[in-house]
């Protein structure tokens, strides 16, 4: 399965949507990012991964951090770059992407969960591998009360929309970032508007 293709098909189609949502998800999100922030060192480079329509880049260039962002629908990227026209967002594969210089951090809000289980080491690898020593990541998605993963809808954007998805539990996710030699640092959780309970971790590269 090309999940790449299909998430850059559906995040397209859900561009204009996801923009028109900004305001009714600035509030949690610069809740999450002054969370991540006491972790980032002072004026640090941080990465977003899969960064949206750019809220949080927004959020976090505010706080006084240099961010970049990475996206893979072009559409939700042009929304990113135009809120943050003094940040650099490319349009691409995180997993296929090259970066100039390491981050002092990685922000991949809701982004590991569009991977197969199978895959996730890789995609932990992948970040490690562009972060500073000692660098942290911000690690999120919904927490579920049991593992599964596959093709389902995507109920809560109007339409009927199609991707891949991995649901997890707080113990897996945990036990995937320990294997993977992740230093879990903090987890919050919260809902969000749409009712959904997120886990926001926060992890570094174990010594």
């Amino acid at each position: 399965m090309d999940t790449s293709a299909l998430h850059k098909n559906l995040y397209d189609d859900l561009a204009e949507e996801y923009e028109r949502r900004v305001n009714a998800l600035l509030p949690i999100t610069e809740e999450a990012m002054d969370y991540f922030a006491t972790y980032i060192k002072p004026g640090g480079s941080v990465l977003d991964v899969g960064c949206g329509v750019g809220i949080a880049m927004s959020v976090l260039t505010k706080k006084g951090f240099r961010v970049s962002g990475i996206e893979i629908s072009p559409k939700m990227a042009a929304f990113a770059a135009r809120r943050n026209p003094e940040a650099t967002v490319m349009v691409g594969d995180f997993m296929e992407a090259e970066f100039n210089e390491p981050f002092d951090a990685i922000l991949a809000f809701a982004f590991i969960h569009l991977f197969p289980k199978a895959e996730t080491p890789a995609v932990f690898r992948k970040m490690q591998s562009v972060l500073t020593p000692g660098g942290v990541a911000f690690l999120s998605s919904t927490e579920s009360s049991e593992s599964k993963e596959g093709l389902y809808s995507k109920e809560d954007y109007g339409k009927e929309h199609k991707r891949f998805r991995k649901y997890w539990t707080e113990e897996e996710l945990r036990e995937s970032m320990m294997a993977s030699g992740f230093e879990i640092l903090d987890l919050k959780k919260y809902i969000d508007p749409f009712g959904k309970t997120w886990m926001d971790f926060v992890v570094r590269v174990g010594a």
